[in-house]
Formats: C-alpha cells, sequence, structure tokens
C-alpha cells in the first residue's frame, strides 16, 4: 500500500474484509485496522490513517499479494 506523500515508505497490511467498493486492512503486529473506499469500479481505494494518505491499486498488485495458509487474510505488499 502507498503513502501519497511517502512513496517510498510503503506500508504492508493484511485484507480482512474486501468488497467492490470497500477493503478492511490490518496492520500486522498491531491491533490497528482500518477501511479504504473507491469512488467507481477499476479506481484505487484510498483512505486515511493517523494522519497519512494512503492508496492502494489492486490491479497493479495482483502478483505481489502472498496467500498465508493459516488464515485468509491476505498480505498486500506495496504498489
Amino acid at each position: 500500500m502507498t503513502d501519497v506523500d511517502r512513496p517510498r515508505e510503503p506500508l504492508e497490511v493484511e485484507v480482512v474484509e474486501s468488497n467492490a467498493r470497500t477493503m478492511i486492512v490490518a496492520v500486522p503486529g498491531t491491533i490497528m485496522e482500518f477501511q479504504l473506499r473507491r469512488s467507481q469500479d477499476g479506481a484505487s481505494f484510498e483512505g486515511a490513517n493517523g494522519g497519512r494518505y494512503f492508496r492502494y491499486d489492486p490491479s497493479a498488485a495482483t502478483s505481489r499479494e502472498k496467500t498465508s495458509a493459516a488464515s485468509t487474510r491476505r498480505k498486500v505488499a506495496a504498489v
């Protein structure tokens, strides 16, 4: 996931729940979860957390997703 103000400082998150318009993500090693939204189909998911604004484009990151065998959550790396 990319911080729009700090593109070289990505945030790795786990996808907790996702549908066509919203995505709930958790930050590994913390109790923090936050929500990202997209304005239209095909657009990037966007949201803010702790004063940082994040963007995630699932079509650009498909090859970078990792599936955990122990969980249904997906890790999402920087795009």
